[in-house]
């Protein structure tokens, strides 16, 4: 009888053990996901900060160019077209600046993207090789409870005209 016992408590923690193997597996996808969408999450307030400084910048340049037109209005002597150039000029280099605020968002969300794939790509596959390696260990776990029980245990499982 104790043998059966013994036998029943390998099989009970065998069991055990995968389940906890497919649970730790699954906990590893479900970070993998998490980590996807915080990266998602960075992506997006990432284009909003785009946003948010490409708008200050236009606001500082209109700004720039009233305070512009209201010095150059009160010095009549400015000649319209030195002026109108000047405006330009600072129009341009607002053009230029906000050029380079979106390459850098551009940046930023493929850094994202990039990221929140591979956490997730990462998680799926950590997950899986868990898996893989979990199945591995219950075979082997069954395979030595096999190999090592004791005939009177073995003889239970045997039909009755194996056991003469």
């Amino acid at each position: 009888m104790l043998p059966l016992i013994a036998a029943g408590l390998s099989i009970v923690g065998t069991l055990q053990q995968r389940s906890a193997e497919k649970k730790a597996a699954e906990e590893r996808k479900k970070i993998g996901q998490l980590e996807a969408r915080q990266y998602v999450s960075e992506l997006f307030l990432a284009k909003a900060q785009a946003i948010d400084a490409s708008n200050r910048r236009i606001n500082e340049a209109l700004e720039a160019e009233k305070q512009n037109t209201a010095f150059f209005s009160a010095k009549i002597a400015s000649s319209q077209r030195s002026v109108d150039a000047y405006l330009q000029k600072n129009r341009d280099i607002m053009g230029e600046d906000i050029g380079n605020i979106e390459r850098q968002s551009g940046l930023l969300e493929a850094k994202y993207a990039a990221q929140a794939a591979t956490s997730y790509t990462y998680g799926q596959n950590a997950a899986a090789g868990m898996r893989a390696t979990s199945n591995a260990n219950f075979l082997t776990n069954l395979a030595d409870m096999a190999i090592n029980m004791p005939p009177s245990v073995s003889n239970i499982f045997k039909s009755n005209k194996d056991v003469a």
